[in-house]
């Protein structure tokens, strides 16, 4: 799993930047080819922290559809596509630690930038998982770079605090709360463990 996070932001951001031959090799070497190998591997035993999926088999068949769906845009040049994938396979893996009560900060990162983007916010919601988050157990990435995870996080909250405390977030204020939102997701909320 831990090889999927690394290769996923990268392919991302190949792609988001244009650089499609290198987006394709970096998620066939170290995305797909790892999925493959989860798939024939632990298809049907699942690991021990993920033994409260109800559904592993079919959690880990969703995957390697997704996985394949992605790489069949990639080979057409559908980036767009390819990027709403991505973003498909993000939001599965918060399914699956969600339901195995396997949360860490990225996943409260990833529920946040989710209820940023939705067209009628929930300031409510919003602060709810700021809570969370401040109670959430590090990720695998905010561990080793604790200091920078401290110091997004602080930065975050300054930028978004301020359009929350007045009890509503109006329209002008959306996309500074998006913004800043982005920034920390993209820093340590899009890799999943």
């Amino acid at each position: 799993m831990n090889r999927l996070a690394i290769s996923y932001p990268k392919t991302l951001a190949y792609l988001e930047d244009g650089k499609l031959k290198e987006a394709i090799l970096e998620y066939r070497k170290g995305y797909l080819a790892n999925v493959k190998k989860l798939y024939s591997e632990a298809a049907k035993t699942y690991p021990v922290r993920f033994s409260k999926a109800e559904h592993w088999c079919v959690w880990t068949k969703r995957l390697y559809v997704l996985s394949r769906q992605t790489e069949k845009a990639l080979k057409t040049q559908d980036s767009e596509k390819a990027l709403k994938l991505l973003e498909e396979v993000r939001k599965h893996f918060y399914a699956l630690h969600k339901e195995t009560e396997t949360f860490h900060c990225n996943d409260l990162i990833y529920e946040f930038r989710t209820e940023a983007t939705k067209s009628e916010l929930s300031e409510e919601q919003l602060e709810k998982i700021m809570k969370q988050l401040e109670k959430a157990q590090p990720s695998y990435l905010a561990k080793k770079k604790a200091k920078e995870y401290t110091e997004a996080k602080n930065a975050w909250k300054k930028a978004i605090t301020p359009l929350l405390d007045d009890g509503q977030i109006d329209s002008s204020e959306q996309d500074s709360l998006r913004e800043a939102t982005e920034a920390f997701y993209r820093a340590f909320g899009i890799q999943y463990e």
